[in-house]
């Protein structure tokens, strides 16, 4: 089974205690957040060998933060610490039908001034993939490092797996958030998108366009999540799979997707996927409704990375919607 690294945000999610609204919420938890850390945590959850390449503030919750990725299995090697910028922090509340409100402090994250030449040790191989999202490019510098990451995965034959992730009140504008998401997502071989996300950016409202217009650049599957409906698969030679939404005890969505992207990364390189075959044979169909068993099974437990399962648990997720 090849390597996943995942580059990106690596934060403090300061859960509110109960449901309602950010602004009544007195008392909150602390958990280890960011979109690719807990893509990561999942697939390592799910045995396969994962790094995280990220950068934290010199403080007690960047200590925090490394030492939870860790116990989840995940190599921190890659994970710097600086003294010039902080830990990232975000303040999360859970409505009573799950879906999640978020408010952000990184204006001085470290993750936004990761340093290329900090990871040059950094190499990829047939059979390993490379993850990352949106918000951790929001400066030329972090851009500049995910780049250099991307074309060594490319080089080295590694799947490049990207998740837009669109988090609006981190960018200056709506617009400018739209044109990197894009410029990056044709980076990748694998992209997964909110039914929601996937019309913001192609301006496509029927899903089914949306996805094929994104089949765009290196792009060659597109998997787009549906909440509780489900997901669909898209290839790039046309074909497509569905898979509906599983009947769980759903009390926190938070982490859902970056589960489903875990578990999807998990599976095809379980599956032996590289950028030559992944359109191929593959049982596309399998793969598809274990992703989605993943973020099910995320959904009935409070946080992202204390709810996520491993196989075993995964596996006990029976009936679809």
């Amino acid at each position: 089974m090849g390597k996943l690294a995942c580059m990106g945000e690596l934060l403090i999610d300061f859960q509110a205690k109960g449901c309602g609204e950010l602004k009544a919420a007195t008392e909150f938890v602390k958990k280890a957040g960011g979109a690719p850390a807990n893509v990561c945590v999942q697939a390592a959850k799910l045995g396969c060998p994962a790094e995280y390449v990220s950068q934290v503030g010199d403080d007690a919750f960047g200590e925090f933060l490394k030492q939870a990725i860790a116990a989840a299995g995940v190599n921190v090697e890659h994970v710097k610490t600086t003294a010039d910028y902080d830990t990232s922090l975000a303040f999360v509340s859970v409505g009573q039908n799950g879906e999640r409100r978020f408010a952000f402090y990184r204006r001085t994250a470290a993750d936004l001034y990761l340093d290329a030449r900090d990871f040059y040790d950094i190499m990829f191989g047939d059979g390993d993939a490379f993850e990352f999202g949106s918000v951790a490019l929001k400066t030329e510098q972090a851009r500049a490092a995910h780049d250099s990451l991307i074309e060594r995965a490319r080089r080295g034959g590694a799947l490049v797996f990207f998740d837009p992730n669109l988090r609006f009140n981190l960018w200056d504008s709506a617009d400018e958030l739209k044109r990197i998401a894009l410029e990056y997502a044709a980076k990748a071989d694998v992209v997964k998108v909110g039914d929601d996300e996937a019309v913001f950016l192609t301006g496509e409202h029927n899903i089914d366009g949306a996805a094929k217009k994104l089949l765009c650049g290196t792009v060659k599957a597109v998997a787009v999540t549906r909440g509780a409906n489900g997901a669909k698969l898209y290839l790039a030679d046309g074909r497509t799979f569905d898979c509906g939404g599983y009947n769980v005890n759903n009390v926190d969505t938070t982490g859902a997707g970056d589960s489903f992207f875990g578990g999807l990364i998990a599976e095809l390189l379980r599956l032996g996927a590289t950028p030559y075959n992944i359109v191929g044979n593959l049982d596309y169909s399998q793969i598809l409704e274990f992703a989605c068993k993943c973020g099910a099974y995320t959904t009935t437990g409070f946080g992202a990375i204390p709810s996520m399962g491993d196989r075993q648990a995964v596996s006990l997720v029976g009936e679809k919607c």
